[in-house]
């Protein structure tokens, strides 16, 4: 089974969480986007190398965003307001439906979505 490794995913990994140890053998994909929302945690809680040490490690995993997922992602992003998801979130999110593969988050925003597995 593929898997999308959103940013709270790519964190919880990071940060060695072993309730997502299940996952680093599977196939995974994850956005540039996300690379970016990591390296930025990553820089802030801990410091420039720890950031660069998992960026390099992720970018193996990274795909750029189809500008064709844009409008996609903006339109479940206005349709779900209420949830406040980020626009990263709603890139990820995106890409993950239309390439049929699961999106693994801990965001229970996201429990009501098809295609999501939660896990914390």
């Amino acid at each position: 089974m593929k898997y999308f490794l959103d940013s709270y995913a790519l964190i919880e990994i990071a940060e060695g969480n072993p309730a997502y140890s299940p996952y680093l053998e599977s196939d995974v994909v994850t956005l540039k986007e996300n690379l970016a929302e990591l390296f930025y945690f990553l820089i802030k809680k801990y410091d420039k190398n720890v950031a660069i040490l998992f960026l390099e490690k992720f970018s193996k995993i990274a795909d750029d965003l189809p500008l064709s997922l844009i409008s996609k992602a903006m339109i479940f992003r206005y349709e779900h307001k209420d949830k406040k998801f980020s626009y990263i979130d709603c890139f990820g999110y995106t890409y993950a439906t239309e390439n049929k593969i699961i999106f693994l988050t801990g965001d229970r925003g996201f429990k009501d979505k098809e295609g999501v597995k939660i896990v914390r």
